[in-house]
């Protein structure tokens, strides 16, 4: 059983992760009813993003335990398995300086994949007509202004 000191560091880390979701623009997050009691509710908060979090403020990091746990509650909460985060705080610091998520590798790879990716890979008939035709209009108005 945790002492009170360390829910209220636990619950002090979850609120401050929640509200750097919310502050970053990526929707509401708040923490899970009853976090960190063993209870039904799997990971450390709620919010609309595709991965379980786990987030931990402890003095020595059992980083690979850790892991494990994120992983275990990710595949148990009927997330993917490989849709995990860790986010932890490095104890060397003063609380909320140094802050760090760990993901798979894969995830991250694929999130790096998305971001560099085109929103329109090859634009269709339509698109392709708007552009032609802001083109024409964009030349008129360069030939009215000459």
């Amino acid at each position: 059983m945790l002492s009170k000191s360390k829910i209220a560091k636990g619950k002090r880390m979850e609120e401050f992760i929640a509200k750097e979701i919310e502050e970053t623009g990526l929707g509401k997050s708040c923490r899970t009813p009853g976090s960190g009691s063993g209870n039904r509710f799997k990971g450390d908060l709620f919010n609309n993003l595709e991965f379980m979090f786990e987030i931990k403020n402890e003095k020595q990091t059992n980083f690979l335990a850790n892991i494990d746990q994120a992983k275990r509650e990710a595949e148990q909460g009927n997330w993917s398995k490989e849709k995990w985060v860790l986010i932890t705080r490095d104890p060397r610091f003063p609380e909320f300086q140094e802050v760090y998520a760990t993901i798979d590798l894969w995830q991250f790879l694929s999130l790096l994949k998305k971001n560099r990716e085109p929103m329109i890979k090859e634009p269709d008939r339509s698109t392709k007509w708007h552009l032609t035709d802001l083109k024409n209009a964009i030349s008129r108005v360069i030939k009215d202004l000459e």
